[in-house]
């Protein structure tokens, strides 16, 4: 019997293997370093989740080489933390993917360890020029600093292979100590250290030197290095960047070569938002510096790619060897081997928030839409634990938190049925999708809602849940998952001498998913109060300003937006809020409300104003729609709540209590 070929596909590219030094990646998608803040063992399965969902290679998240930049309690330079170098690593070995762990020193960007005291100090930096990041002015380093932190690398490096490590990736970004020494801006030394491109990289190749003197050929050996800081000619850019790796390759020390970009001036680069729009913003240039490597090592290049296919093009279009991906695998770590197999549909897609990764950095690692992500000790794919006895489920609530937890119980083995009373699935999340650069929160819902009929779910529209008819049902369990509504008397976190803004009973009062469910009935003159600083009020006023209408937003609190600034979104959307002509008033709340009026007052103190208003829009507090979930729990049925129905908080939150009730019941 003949086998037919299988059929080509525009993936295939991806499933060639790579030679890295001594080192072989099993394909072309690698998991590049990102900071997780999990212990050794935890970290170790982690990783192995990534490696058994069919990643070709992972590199670690950065250890510090130096006490002036190690975190507490952490010494990689001794030789005792071998040990846990072997716990992190040997778990993806074991399953045939090679590890490499990334060795780095923060410089500029870096801040001294308060635990002890014997390094308490300055931060060390070529020169003295402070970050925006910690805004800590460094000392210029002294050429003892300077070997002891070559020696530091080396020392480093060593104990990673002791511990097993197949390599390692040497920092050279970001705004840290290498990058520091590399770039013009930051580098304004006029020794032998600093000046032109060769002695601004003579640290590199020093550390370089070092680290193969110390650990010999058969060992892989990285650098990581800035594009572009965006700085324009007074920092690094691609040319500069050219000029460096011809430095460093006519050396023959590494064994490859991987591009990332920006410091900290312009850090909402690094991890772009959804709402950046950003895609592979390397990938172009990035060609130009395969190019001058002619091959003779690879390159791997990261940044703001979401998807398999995007890494495709960029393989198949010459740009770069390798192409790492990070919050695509921390939201389905199974995402190469689910395109691998043809079932690139079945992909659970990162939604860009930045929330549960980029906003925790420094915590244990999240993720809005994976809430095994940080927890694969406990709930990882080996770790798959099925229903002791199914159960008759009954979900009340199709926004995330219903959806998780019916996507988990089913997956258990469960019998589901998920009652929403609208027309569609998402809940707010839906209305979120609505605003401008927010489309992506919907592919949260649609793959959920796509793995739910996946495994049988029954899912029920139109259907709205009383006692009676829930308890008619019969199940052996119910889970209220109603969610939120948006408070109407405009309570304000901020104004405690007061529970309502007087006037807010008026008819031309409304709440802010009312005017977005129905902006033609706002006014022309729009006022909305923000009492969150979530992207809700903003969107909403660019939507109405694209209407044609006037729109002011205010908010008591010093920085209207605030919460977009851990998620990176702040420097992308209110530009474009601004750019939109909408008025924005920061530390000012509403005295009170009139017909076609407001009464304003700066918190600053000063006279009140008056502002025309035709339409005024809350965006304040929410609370709980929970009267359902007490009244089965009044009548004794089992029953639980997730979400916003136990207290009004974030997609992540419902998500995460959706997961971990399916995995409690039963």
């Amino acid at each position: 019997m003949t086998t037919q070929p299988a059929t080509p596909t525009a993936l295939d590219g991806l499933w060639e293997p790579v030679r890295i030094g001594p080192v072989q990646a099993l394909n072309r998608i690698y998991l590049p370093a990102h900071q997780v803040s999990l212990p050794p063992l935890a970290y170790g399965a982690y990783l192995a989740e990534r490696a058994r969902g069919g990643v070709g290679l992972i590199v670690t998240h950065g250890f510090h080489v130096h006490p002036a930049s190690a975190r507490a309690g952490v010494s990689p330079w001794e030789p005792a933390w071998a040990d846990a170098v072997r716990a992190f690593v040997t778990p993806s070995k074991r399953l045939g993917v090679p590890v490499i762990v990334q060795v780095t020193h923060m410089g500029a960007s870096g801040t001294r360890r308060t635990d002890d005291i014997a390094h308490w100090g300055a931060v060390l930096a070529p020169s003295q020029l402070a970050s925006p990041v910690h805004r800590a002015m460094p000392q210029p380093m002294e050429e003892d600093d300077i070997r002891a932190v070559i020696e530091g690398f080396a020392a480093t490096c060593a104990n990673v292979q002791a511990g097993g490590g197949d390599g390692v990736e040497i920092h050279g970004s970001h705004g840290y100590l290498l990058s520091n020494f590399l770039s013009p801006y930051w580098n304004r030394r006029d020794d032998e250290w600093g000046g032109d491109t060769g002695r601004r990289a003579r640290l590199a190749l020093e550390i370089g030197r070092a680290v193969r003197a110390r650990c010999g050929g058969d060992f892989a050996i990285g650098i990581k290095l800035s594009l572009d800081e965006y700085l324009g000619e007074a920092g690094t850019t691609p040319e500069e960047t050219l000029r460096v790796i011809a430095l460093l390759e006519a050396e023959r020390l590494f064994d490859y070569v991987c591009l990332s970009h920006t410091d900290y001036h312009q850090n909402h680069r690094l991890v772009p938002p959804q709402s950046s729009g950003e895609t592979a913003p390397l990938a172009a240039n990035a060609a130009r510096v395969r190019e001058a490597l002619q091959g003779r090592i690879p390159l791997l290049i990261q940044g703001s790619v979401r998807d398999i296919a995007t890494a495709a093009r960029i393989v198949a279009h010459g740009q770069s060897d390798m192409v790492g991906l990070v919050r695509a695998q921390i939201a389905d770590p199974e995402i190469v081997r689910k395109a691998r197999e043809g079932r690139a549909d079945q992909t659970r897609r990162c939604v860009g928030a930045n929330q549960g990764c980029w906003r925790r950095l420094g915590q244990n690692v999240s993720c809005t839409v994976n809430p095994e992500a940080g927890r694969e000790l406990q709930f990882g794919a080996a770790l798959a634990r099925p229903a002791a006895t199914p159960r008759t489920l009954l979900v009340i609530g199709g926004g995330p938190g219903g959806l998780k937890f019916a996507d988990g119980a089913a997956a258990r083995g469960h019998r589901v049925t998920l009652w929403e009373r609208t027309d569609r699935l998402g809940g707010q999340i839906r209305r979120a999708g609505l605003l401008p650069d927010y489309g992506s929160w919907n592919f949260l819902v649609d793959d959920l809602e796509a793995s739910l009929r996946r495994r049988g779910v029954e899912i029920v529209l139109r259907r709205e849940a009383t006692a009676d008819a829930v308890a008619a049902f019969g199940a052996d369990e119910v889970v209220v998952a109603t969610g939120a509504r948006w408070q109407r008397g405009g309570r304000s976190m901020f104004r405690t001498d007061r529970d309502a803004i007087p006037g807010s009973e008026l008819p031309h009062v409304t709440d802010a998913l009312s005017a977005l469910d129905d902006l033609p009935a706002c006014g022309r003159r729009v006022l909305i109060v923000d009492d969150n600083g979530d992207y809700l009020p903003l969107g909403l006023a660019r939507l109405l300003s694209a209407a044609g209408r006037e729109v002011t937003v205010v908010g008591a609190d010093a920085l209207l937006g605030r919460k977009l600034e851990p998620t990176l979104d702040w420097p992308w959307l209110m530009p474009r809020v601004a750019a939109a002509g909408v008025a924005l008033r920061a530390s000012t709340t509403v005295e009170h409300i009139e017909p076609g009026r407001v009464v304003l007052r700066s918190t600053l103190g000063g006279a009140s104003e008056t502002l025309a208003a035709d339409t005024v829009v809350l965006s304040m507090l929410r609370e709980s729609e929970d009267g359902l979930y007490h009244q089965l729990k009044a009548r004794g049925l089992a029953v639980r709540r997730i979400g916003d129905c136990v207290a009004p908080r974030e997609v992540d939150d419902a998500v995460l209590e959706g997961f971990r009730e399916a995995q409690a019941i039963g």
